[in-house]
């Protein structure tokens, strides 16, 4: 298979291009040049879609690695709330929208036909926003994830490419069954509160992305479900121990876009629940063999080539064009379920965190939140498992 292949070739040629790969730098040069035009054999300019907490000046060596591979390369910051504060952390909707404008832009500019989507942590999750929830397959060529997004997993424990992935959803629908109401803020803000209270270091760092409306879609079980078409796991199952995928497959890619997923394995923030898709012919999990956390993924040599190989492989299913119609539902946009825009749940609220269509139980993954510390992730998930005792005891429900 194309994807396999390309697996198999990639490390060692990481390995053989590691001295020659540009230096990373604290600017990302050669960024957002409006003046270039795609080259031949490079038909699709690339997009760079940053993290939560994340901005374009941390693109610096994978710009410097696609502009010496002859590519026209952009970027833009995305995702505040009310124009201040941190980027990234706004509904995945609303930063959804903000990229879609923006790969406008970029093809108004250039004249491509597509682009290239690189995503990095959770900039991955607003590229399956644009993808799947918008209806933008027909321009986008390829995506390429470090780190990626693409269900809503916390990855809790040590690096290990096999470890414990606590799946967010389960455990917003379980709170809402013993407190009908509450939001996924109110739910990580008192799990904070009692990591905190025992011995916690990193809850003021965390506090600010609890609050967030990012965190909020982390957590919702509508959302989720209404993006992939069903959750990745049963109603009952929170934590999944030593694993490295998920129980249910759900329609988590299009198929009319290609895909190269890339897992550290020393990623202590993103794992494989949370950053591969669903095996398919248009689906490459690739696992990175190096030390490289999860910032650094973004300046390592074996990653920077993977995703150079990747783009530079053909996409038989984009090339082939997307029906008017693929799902025959009355809609152009994507195949499978249509989340909306502006109104992810459809019940006129205009807020995913809500619970919406009945909160239907389930939902995906949290993978990789951001550029924060994956330290937190075990001690998150004690906090928030006590969280829901308390909650239960408070009702006098039996655990």
């Amino acid at each position: 298979m194309m994807a396999h292949t390309l697996s198999k070739v990639v490390i060692a040629a990481g390995i053989l291009a590691a001295a020659a790969l540009p230096a990373g730098a604290a600017h990302a040069g050669g960024l957002n040049d409006w003046s270039c035009h795609p080259a031949p054999g490079r038909p699709y300019p690339v997009v760079l879609v940053h993290g939560r907490g994340g901005d374009i000046d941390g693109f610096g060596s994978l710009v410097a690695a696609l502009r010496a591979d002859g590519r026209c390369v952009y970027a833009t910051n995305y995702g505040q709330v009310g124009g201040q504060g941190q980027h990234g952390v706004d509904h995945l909707w609303v930063s959804g929208a903000q990229l879609d404008a923006f790969v406008d832009q970029v093809l108004t500019a250039t004249g491509a036909a597509r682009v290239d989507l690189i995503g990095h942590s959770a900039g991955t999750g607003v590229i399956d926003n644009l993808v799947l929830a918008r209806g933008a397959e027909h321009r986008i060529h390829r995506v390429v994830s470090f780190g990626g997004l693409h269900h809503p997993y916390a990855h809790a424990g040590a690096a290990g490419f096999e470890d414990n992935d606590l799946y967010l959803p389960n455990l917003i629908a379980a709170a809402r069954l013993v407190v009908p109401g509450i939001t996924a803020q109110q739910v990580i803000v008192n799990a904070l509160a009692l990591y905190t209270v025992a011995g916690g270091a990193l809850a003021g760092v965390d506090a600010e992305t609890a609050t967030s409306n990012f965190a909020s879609d982390l957590f919702d079980p509508v959302y989720w479900a209404e993006l992939h078409g069903g959750p990745s796991e049963p109603p009952t199952t929170f934590i999944r121990l030593a694993t490295d995928g998920r129980s249910l497959a759900t329609h988590d890619a299009s198929r009319f876009v290609c895909y190269s997923n890339l897992v550290g394995i020393a990623d202590v923030v993103t794992g494989p629940s949370a950053g591969f898709q669903d095996d398919a012919p248009n689906v490459d999990n690739f696992v990175l063999p190096t030390s490289a956390d999860h910032a650094q993924l973004l300046t390592d040599p074996v990653a920077l080539t993977y995703a150079i190989a990747a783009l530079s492989t053909a996409c038989p299913y984009t090339e082939a064009g997307v029906p008017d119609d693929p799902d025959a539902d009355g809609d152009p946009g994507a195949p499978g379920p249509d989340a909306g825009v502006g109104d992810p749940d459809g019940d006129g609220a205009g807020n995913p965190d809500d619970p919406g269509a009945g909160g239907t139980p389930g939902g995906c993954a949290v993978g990789g939140g951001g550029g924060g510390g994956g330290a937190a992730g075990a001690g998150l998930v004690l906090a928030l498992g006590a969280l829901l005792g308390l909650a239960r005891r408070r009702h006098g429900a039996t655990p």
